[in-house]
C-alpha cells in the first residue's frame, strides 16, 4: 500500500464540485462535514478529493492552509480504511471549526467521519 495523494486523487473539476454540492450526500463528525458522490474518475483512481477550510472559520490564511495541509495527510494516512464502492467517487471534506486544533484530536474525529462513512456505505447496499 502507498500512502500517498497524487494529483489524479485531487477534485479539481469545477462542474464535478458543483454537482457534488447540489446532488452528494452529507456526512458528519464534528469537526468535518464529508459529501460525497458516485461520479466517474481517471483510470486507477477509487476517488477524488477536496480539502476545504472556509474563511468565516479561520480568518488568517496561514491557519487555513495549515489545517489543509492537515487534512490532507489524514486522508493519506488513513484512506486504505475506507471501504468503498468499485466505481468512482469524489468527495468534498470540510472544516467546520473556527480554531486551530491539534494533530491527535482531528486524526481521532477524522477516523470517526471514515466509521461514520463505512457504516452509511454498508447501509446503502
Amino acid at each position: 500500500m502507498q500512502f500517498t495523494f497524487s494529483k489524479n486523487e485531487k477534485l479539481v473539476s469545477r462542474t464535478l464540485f458543483d454537482t457534488l454540492f447540489v446532488e452528494g450526500k452529507t456526512l458528519k463528525a464534528f469537526p468535518f462535514s464529508l459529501k460525497y458522490m458516485d461520479a466517474d474518475t481517471p483510470e486507477g483512481v477509487d476517488r477524488q478529493v477536496a480539502m476545504v477550510v472556509p474563511k468565516r472559520g479561520l480568518k488568517r490564511a496561514v491557519d487555513r492552509n495549515r489545517t489543509k495541509r492537515q487534512m490532507r495527510e489524514l486522508y493519506r494516512l488513513h484512506k486504505h480504511k475506507i471501504k468503498g464502492p468499485s466505481c468512482g467517487q469524489v468527495w468534498s471534506i470540510r472544516y467546520l471549526g473556527n480554531r486551530l486544533n491539534n494533530y491527535a484530536f482531528l486524526e481521532k474525529a477524522f477516523l470517526e467521519l471514515i466509521d461514520t462513512y463505512n457504516k452509511a456505505y454498508s447501509n446503502e447496499k
